[in-house]
């Protein structure tokens, strides 16, 4: 019996019912072909209805309709033959030999529906004895999608070969007299082994891939929380250095968290953004792994060839690569560090000397004297803050000693 996973999986997102001629989106996602059509229509420029990505490329400047670019992407013969197999597991409970006896079992091979004693006469007899016969509730549509029998595209026999040229599986009698100009004629099961050959391949192919997206992500997390430490420890040694310059460096200090602030921000912002394009590609890594995975453990025939041929093409055109390039990353901390000291001492020096004054003549200023005092330790502590920061050029911290940018790569 089909979970609800299993049921929700044949489901399209868009009209909510079975697949009708599923394709597959370049990011991994199934629709239906009318519905990805009308999703097209509907909107200029659209994108996947569940993760936004494009379905084609500048689709907007293209001549192209909706249905022809739809027509192009590759359809999952894979889900189609499971949908189909969930149509012949729905529809009606009755045995197709009895009249009004409700149906228990299911032959995998002729998909006769049969009662009990029908099916123990289906088990006895020469042609089907060898057949698998199951209850009807618990056989599932991949179960039955896997073992059901290639038939031939052109009359219904019991298919035995594979044009390649027209993708048709075809049986020994159409090879002969309809395919027989067809130079790449070949036995079916021997194409049905390549295709499965070729999905393990893809299968340990995206796994990697997976794994290395997986990978790079994490090593992408663990620099984010690093940003974060380091933003907090420059930021507490802003607050330690603009303590002791009280109110006449509020200023300074708001200057020095911004610089902090914004070096780390756009460090964050580069890392987010490989992170969301990692995503990305894991997304469709995934979704593909999920396709080829189904297809390797379904195996319809002869649906596992055109998924093999179309899988492999998906996946060879996907960037399955874990690597991107981030902006530099500016870390002010030792140039701030040796800045706030050196402002920390002159500044200290300026306002020693200032107090040596007060305390010689204290006794002779008057109280216009001591506010220009004042004033005058205000403007050295700015001068001298100032210039330190050159806040009219802004910090030009991160160079190399060659003239470049640091830049890393992130795997």
């Amino acid at each position: 019996m089909a979970t609800a996973a299993q049921e929700h999986a044949r489901k399209c997102a868009v009209c909510t019912s079975d697949f009708t001629t599923p394709k597959i989106l370049p990011c991994g996602h199934l629709f239906c072909r009318q519905c990805v059509i009308s999703w097209m229509d509907s909107k200029f420029d659209a994108g996947c209805p569940l993760c936004t990505c494009p379905i084609v490329e500048h689709h907007g400047n293209s001549s192209q309709s909706s249905a022809d670019v739809v027509d192009a992407l590759p359809t999952d013969y894979v889900m189609e033959a499971i949908v189909e197999s969930a149509g012949v597991l729905m529809n009606g409970g009755m045995c197709t030999v009895c009249d009004d006896v409700t149906a228990e079992y299911i032959c995998i091979q002729c998909l006769e529906k049969m009662c009990e004693s029908c099916m123990k006469i289906h088990k006895k007899m020469v042609a089907t004895r060898s057949h698998d016969v199951e209850s009807v509730s618990t056989v599932t549509p991949e179960r039955l999608a896997a073992s059901r029998p290639a038939l031939c595209a052109d009359h219904g026999d019991k298919a035995e070969m594979f044009c390649a040229d027209h993708h048709l599986a075809i049986c020994i009698s159409c090879s002969y007299k309809k395919h027989n100009k067809c130079p790449d004629v070949k036995y079916l099961d021997v194409e049905i082994n390549s295709a499965g050959n070729a999905l393990v391949l893809l299968t340990k192919e995206l796994t990697k891939a997976e794994d290395n997206l997986k990978q790079a992500i994490v090593n992408l997390n663990v620099h984010v929380q690093t940003a974060d430490v380091t933003e907090q420890r420059n930021m507490a040694l802003v607050d330690k250095t603009c303590k002791r310059l009280q109110k006449m460096v509020e200023e300074c200090q708001t200057q020095l968290k911004k610089l902090i602030s914004d070096s780390i921000s756009k460090f964050k912002k580069s890392l987010c953004d490989v992170k969301s394009e990692l995503e990305k590609r894991l997304g469709k890594v995934t979704s593909h792994k999920h396709l080829v995975t189904r297809a390797t453990t379904v195996r319809p025939r002869p649906a596992l060839i055109h998924a093999a041929q179309t899988l492999t093409d998906r996946v060879n055109s996907l960037d399955l690569s874990s690597d991107l390039e981030v902006d530099p990353c500016v870390n002010p901390s030792p140039e701030i560090t040796k800045h706030c000291d050196d402002v920390g001492k002159r500044i200290q020096t300026e306002l020693h000397s200032l107090k040596l004054q007060w305390t010689n003549y204290k006794l002779q200023w008057t109280e216009v004297q001591i506010a220009t005092a004042f004033v005058e330790v205000e403007m050295v502590v700015v001068e001298v803050v100032f210039k330190g920061l050159k806040l009219d050029g802004g910090y030009s911290g991160g160079d190399n000693k060659d003239g470049g940018r640091d830049c890393c790569c992130y795997k």
